[in-house]
């Protein structure tokens, strides 16, 4: 992790904090009331006159006025000293007791009501949270929306030791996803994070914000954190979700970074399944979630006719992609607006849409159930998906079902329903957000695999499986600049040959391989899929690893130390501190 100074605010922090100004001014009647009374009491026990021990009038000091008062006042009652007090003394000591505890209590009550007033929870919440984000040094993220799809961004980002700020609108997401159990601590503030002045305070104008990722559920939230986020911060990457077309078409109308529609998303990916079941299989491989389960081998689709229930926003970008592919499809879908939709669109397929729900045995006979190879229940209500999905199975026990999941708390459902490929929108959200933020030439990456043929995508499998075994794979992207491969720059600027091989030997023991596999070597605008270990290394090159962690780490010795670099190609052992140039200067001399 790079540590950097952070970036000054543009507006100055105010003189005086509105906590300690909230409770000067909730609190200025209490303490004025209780100076006042005390004034008074201590006056009266001044003047009042006294007797002494061998009945001479005596009159207590200020000071012992005061201390009488204090120990009276708090009821801690250490008695009538130094002397007996008079009648009169006893007196004013009764008034003064009534009035200081009156006093008291006015003023408690008024601590106990500051410390449960909203506003005053809100502004201390506020002034924490501040404090804690300009603690940070290093380069962090700020994530608005602490929901599915934020959360598990948070964690991608946190368990790589990314600092995290979060801005969320329900405290109840705090409950649900506890981000106190992460790898870094991520400060949060309960706001909304449309309002510019909250991605102030949380620092979005800070040099070392790396980005901001607008994930919460409504696009027209996300709409206005990207307009934000490039005003007040233009430099920064920003990522957005959006499931509509007129707010995604606006976003990029003002050159927002990227942005992420989970339907889009998911129709590209199945457009790799029906492209190379293999090409999916590598996609599950290097952008699944770190702790998720990977698949042994790729899903198996039969070519010919699918069933597509639902035509809405899901509906359409894989009907979309089914055209593309030139694969049948049988439409159903029993909105009228839908339906009409369908006809105006696709105009020589007309007939390929049937006004039904899917839900039933009729409309899915008429759909040609028996014949059909492929089955998508994509509508809104997982209730009728499910119910969809239950009776297809009965109709044709084999036939490849994909399933859209909209809300997390049926993942057992659609776990016990079989589906052979599940779409959750926050899944696949998060996923491509862990891709652009994380590795951004992985999506470099499969675009140009996505043009390669069956046997290309076979030939990866096994070099992968032949690293990773049954391990979750690790990506990672290396730049041979100073700052990030100090050693490398130094010896190509010594002209020395430096191949990928290099990169991929065990610094440790140069007869053995890092687990690892070169998947894209980008080198200014032109790209090479899969570098062979012969490929040299230029300054400026950008290449994509896959493989273990620990090879990774392994890998940074090689980049950073000198005496590394040189043992894995084998060249002899050059002294780096400036002491020992010089001994081994002499020794060279006296030789």
């Amino acid at each position: 992790m790079n540590i950097e100074e952070p970036g000054k605010q543009e507006n100055p922090e105010e003189a005086i904090s509105p906590v300690l100004s909230m409770i000067m001014s909730r609190m200025r009647a209490p303490l004025i009331l209780l100076i006042i009374i005390y004034a008074v009491s201590i006056a009266g026990m001044v003047m009042i006159p006294g007797v002494d021990d061998q009945g001479n009038p005596w009159r207590m000091s200020i000071f012992h006025a005061f201390y009488f008062v204090s120990y009276t006042a708090t009821t801690i009652g250490f008695g009538e000293i130094p002397y007996p007090l008079t009648e009169p003394q006893r007196f004013w000591v009764i008034c003064t007791i009534y009035m200081t505890v009156i006093a008291w209590l006015y003023a408690i009550g008024n601590i106990l009501g500051l410390m449960q007033d909203p506003v005053f929870k809100k502004a201390r919440h506020e002034y924490k949270f501040r404090n804690q984000v300009n603690k940070i040094r290093e380069r962090f993220y700020l994530v608005c929306g602490l929901g599915e799809t934020g959360y598990d961004v948070i964690k991608a980002l946190t368990d790589e030791h990314y600092r995290v700020v979060v801005i969320e609108h329900d405290p109840d997401s705090l409950l649900e996803n506890n981000i106190y159990d992460l790898r870094e601590f991520v400060p949060c503030l309960i706001a909304d994070a449309s309002i510019p002045r909250n991605l102030e305070m949380a620092g979005i104008s800070k040099n070392n914000c790396n980005g901001v990722i607008a994930a919460t559920s409504s696009d027209e939230t996300n709409l206005k954190i990207a307009l934000s986020s490039k005003l007040l911060h233009p430099g920064g990457k920003v990522v957005c979700r959006s499931d509509l077309k007129p707010f995604e078409d606006n976003m990029r109308s003002f050159n927002t970074d990227y942005v992420v529609n989970p339907y889009n998303t998911f129709a590209d990916i199945f457009s790799m399944l029906l492209h190379s079941s293999s090409l999916h299989l590598i996609f599950d491989w290097l952008t699944g979630a770190p702790d998720s389960q990977i698949s042994d081998e790729p899903l198996k689709l039969n070519y010919g006719r699918w069933i597509l229930c639902s035509y809405g926003r899901f509906g359409r970008a894989l009907h979309q992609k089914f055209l593309e592919h030139d694969v049948e499809v049988t439409v159903l879908d029993s909105n009228e607006e839908a339906y009409k939709t369908f006809r105006e669109l696709n105009i020589d397929q007309e007939e390929d849409i049937i006004s039904a729900t899917g839900v039933d045995e009729k409309s899915l006979t008429k759909a040609g159930i028996d014949t059909a190879v492929g089955l998508i229940a994509g509508g809104g209500d997982d209730s009728n998906n499910l119910s969809t999905i239950m009776t297809a199975r009965q109709m044709n026990p084999d036939i490849f079902v994909v399933a859209r999941q909209n809300l997390r708390d049926n993942s057992e459902l659609f776990k016990k329903v079989k589906a052979d490929l599940v779409m959750q929108p926050r899944e696949i959200t998060a996923r491509m957000i862990r891709v652009l933020f994380l590795n951004p030439m992985l999506c470099e990456f499969l675009k140009m695999a996505n043009k390669q043929d069956d046997e290309w995508s076979n030939i990866v499998i096994s070099r992968l499986s032949a690293v990773i075994g049954e391990s979750k794979p690790h990506i990672w992207t290396i730049e041979i600049n100073h700052k990030v491969a100090p050693a490398v720059t130094k010896a190509l600027a010594l002209g020395r040959k430096i191949t990928v091989n290099c990169l991929s030997i065990d610094p440790l023991s140069n007869t053995y391989k890092l687990q690892c596999v070169p998947l894209l070597l980008k080198r200014n605008d032109d790209a090479i899929l899969m570098p062979d270990d012969t490929t040299r290394i230029q300054r400026g090159d950008q290449i994509l690893f896959c493989g273990m962690r620990e090879a990774m780490n392994s890998m940074n010795w090689i980049l950073s130390a000198m005496a590394s670099l040189n043992y894995v190609m084998q060249y002899e052992i050059e002294p780096e501190s400036w002491l020992l140039k010089i001994l081994m200067q002499k020794r060279v001399n006296r030789d």
